[in-house]
């Protein structure tokens, strides 16, 4: 006899005016089962799954729990009814300490509750299990963007769900963290929870997806079962062609010469220092730095950047100190700077996607809208390429390739891009890549922050190694890095130890 789906959807749609954000999908979610569900940005992935939470009423078709019509008019009700949805964005409160925000969103918690109570402890529970390293007492603002991740999902597992929406939740997390949350994921499916997976990284789906529905251009074009399609034929159906990762670096200059220049970087953030950093990128140079989430990466690409003070050193672009800068003086340099989260910290979400793509004229003093804003959206693949709508109504990975589009769309002296493929599907990181390395080739020198070493190993001429705020190794790419390697520089293990 067939299980019982917990949750069916029957021809469902969804339209925003003309976009057709999903179209007539169907899809059932069984108890103890995880669904993958694998597209392109763009492709309907997150906005099919917040029909289900809630957030939007479908425009046609009907979604049936436990066999009759939903009665869901709001995340309040999902909850209610035992939905769970951990968001891409996230929402909590960076003033407050982690069981804070645990026990604000959650259900049991008493009036009198208060952090020396010893009764709300059960709170603690799926942080314990999930991410043990995690001290409860800390205050959000100093966790690093994995670890909020982990304590989102925590805040929806102890609602008790019985369908918990996981929305790209390894982009944030390193390697470790991603294996760990694959593991417990299927701890909990063995529990009897449903579990639907939005991703595009393959390798979530080789770790833990039981079923695997396919979206491309708002439709469910698939729906098989783990094992039963190859991963190349998994590739066709997301993107309509065979789409290959490749890695195209240019070659270095004969004669490189220095063009930015971080001179003995010291500065101060709450939970983290940057002591003494010094590194240098040369035109047509691609620098890749590599670390462990909160080692203090992203506090050196705000100094980088001019949004966070430096307490000494400098930075020296072209032979320019750009320590002290203004905003607007910012935005107005030749530095093109993509950084860790675009929504919160790149883009005007009441503004249309030409506004955004026309920030660093405006803050030359210019007033006009990009006249290439069309070719700029086409060539990016920002989905839909309309210039007059306004960037909210944009997915994450839609909002990442307009960031991308203005930082990579002019020639740049030199390039700061930091987790630049966070999030995006094949077809797109291969754009961005390409981007990025044609801006090496023009001259540019180009810092690359990121977590995923193999692309690391793969297209950057030196990888340098931040730990506890500080670069401890600068290592020429030579073709003896390994991802062992990086990871014992990394963690501070002996190499001999790794060896052995």
């Amino acid at each position: 006899m067939m299980p019982k789906a917990i949750a069916c959807f029957e021809n469902v749609s969804r339209r925003f005016g003309d976009l057709v954000a999903v179209n007539d999908a169907n899809l059932e979610l069984f108890q103890g089962d995880v669904t993958a569900i694998l597209g392109e940005n763009g492709a309907g992935k997150s906005t099919l799954m917040k029909l289900l939470y809630g957030v939007y009423p479908p425009s046609n078709g009907r979604i049936l729990i436990d066999g009759e019509p939903s009665a869901i008019t709001g995340p309040a009700d999902a909850m209610s009814n035992g939905v769970g949805m951990v968001f891409q964005n996230f929402s909590l409160f960076p003033a407050l300490t982690v069981r804070e925000n645990l026990l604000l969103a959650w259900p049991k918690t008493p009036f009198w509750a208060s952090e020396r109570n010893k009764g709300t402890s059960e709170v603690l529970a799926n942080l314990t299990r999930l991410a043990p390293h995690i001290n409860p007492h800390s205050k959000v603002a100093n966790l690093s963007v994995g670890e909020q991740q982990l304590v989102e999902l925590c805040k929806v597992l102890n609602i008790s769900a019985r369908i918990v929406i996981l929305d790209e939740p390894t982009s944030v997390l390193t390697p470790a963290e991603a294996r760990h949350l694959h593991g417990f994921i299927r701890q909990i499916a063995g529990e009897g929870v449903s579990v639907v997976f939005i991703t595009h990284k393959l390798v979530d789906v080789e770790a833990c997806a039981d079923k695997i529905a396919i979206m491309r251009q708002g439709k469910i074009v698939d729906v098989s079962i783990r094992g039963q399609r190859s991963m190349s034929e998994i590739v066709t159906l997301m993107m309509g062609s065979d789409v290959k990762r490749t890695m195209s670096p240019p070659a270095l200059p004969k004669k490189p010469v220095e063009r930015l220049f971080l001179n003995k970087i010291c500065a101060d953030a709450p939970g983290m220092s940057l002591k003494n950093i010094s590194l240098s990128v040369a035109s047509g140079e691609v620098v890749g730095l590599a670390g462990v989430a909160g080692n203090g990466q992203a506090l050196l690409a705000e100094v980088i950047a001019g949004i966070h003070p430096v307490t000494s050193g400098d930075v020296v672009l072209d032979g320019q100190n750009l320590v002290r800068r203004n905003q607007m003086e910012t935005l107005a340099t030749p530095l093109g700077y993509i950084p860790e989260q675009p929504r919160e910290n790149a883009v005007v979400e009441s503004m249309t996607l030409a506004q955004n793509l026309s920030l660093r004229t405006l803050a030359s003093g210019g007033i006009d809208v990009n006249s290439d804003v069309q070719a700029l959206l086409t060539r990016f693949h920002v989905n839909p390429p309309e210039k007059d709508r306004q960037a909210s109504t944009l997915s994450g990975g839609n909002l990442q390739k307009l960031v991308s589009a203005r930082e990579f769309g002019s020639p740049r002296a030199a390039i700061l891009a930091c987790y630049p493929t966070m999030g995006l599907d094949l077809s797109a990181i291969q754009t961005i890549y390409l981007e990025m390395f044609a801006q090496a080739e023009a001259g540019a020198a180009v810092l690359w922050i990121s977590e995923d070493l193999d692309d690391l190993i793969a297209g950057a001429h030196r990888i340098a190694i931040i730990r506890e705020g500080q670069v401890v190794a600068v290592k020429i790419n030579d073709g003896s890095l390994t991802r062992d390697k990086l990871g014992a520089l990394m963690t501070g293990m002996n190499l001999d130890e790794l060896v052995a």
